[in-house]
């Protein structure tokens, strides 16, 4: 695995493209950090009430939302245009699903960090790539597209962690500055993993028609 080629696919991939990845990535947050201010702005974080259930009720809601800024990467990392009707493609067509999918993702890693920790990092990354697999193929049910992303991800858990800690200089530039660089960080980290998608699940095609 070329890390410094999915890197520059990235940069590539955002060029003329940065003020939009980057106004996507902080709408997604801000909407995001919805139910942490609901549940912050409850004066007695010990009273379990009504805005506790209506702030579950929300994340559950903008699990889509999750699904699409992936698409969005996806997408961008393929030369396409993208915009805000990537944040809500997901409701439009897989909105059931796409819950689903994000539930059981977390249950299972759960499940499996009940074990051990390295257990539960080590299917993390293996599911790392359902909601990628789901912009491809949306006509999978939940348990398919998890399974998908575990068979993908065989033998390229490894190449991932990689891919992740070569961005660390990045990330620390992010806390350095208050956060501020993650603004440019975070859709580059993101586009990368794209083409990391694109690069195996090229590799896992070919594997299936031998």
């Amino acid at each position: 695995m070329n890390y410094s080629q999915l890197r520059e696919k990235a940069r590539a991939s955002l060029k003329g493209s940065w003020l939009t990845a980057i106004t996507l990535f902080v709408v997604s947050t801000l909407v995001f950090s919805l139910p942490d201010y609901l549940i912050n702005f409850n004066t007695n974080p010990d009273d379990f009430t009504v805005r506790d259930v209506i702030s579950l009720l929300i994340s559950l809601l903008l699990l889509p939302m999750t699904i699409g800024l992936i698409w969005a990467w996806v997408d961008l990392s393929r030369g396409k245009r993208i915009g805000f009707n990537h944040l809500i493609e997901p409701y439009q067509k897989i909105f059931i699903k796409s819950i689903v999918v994000s539930l059981l993702q977390g249950l299972f890693i759960f499940l499996w960090s009940l074990l051990l920790i390295v257990p539960g990092i080590i299917k993390s990354f293996s599911y790392m790539m359902t909601f990628y697999i789901l912009r491809d193929r949306p006509e999978l049910s939940p348990l398919q597209a998890i399974t998908e992303s575990r068979k993908m991800m065989d033998g390229h858990k490894g190449e991932a962690f990689v891919l992740g800690l070569s961005f660390i200089g990045w990330l620390l530039l992010g806390l350095v500055t208050v956060g501020i660089a993650l603004l440019w960080v975070v859709p580059y980290i993101s586009v990368a993993f794209a083409h990391f998608y694109n690069t195996i699940r090229a590799d896992y095609e070919e594997k299936q028609t031998i």
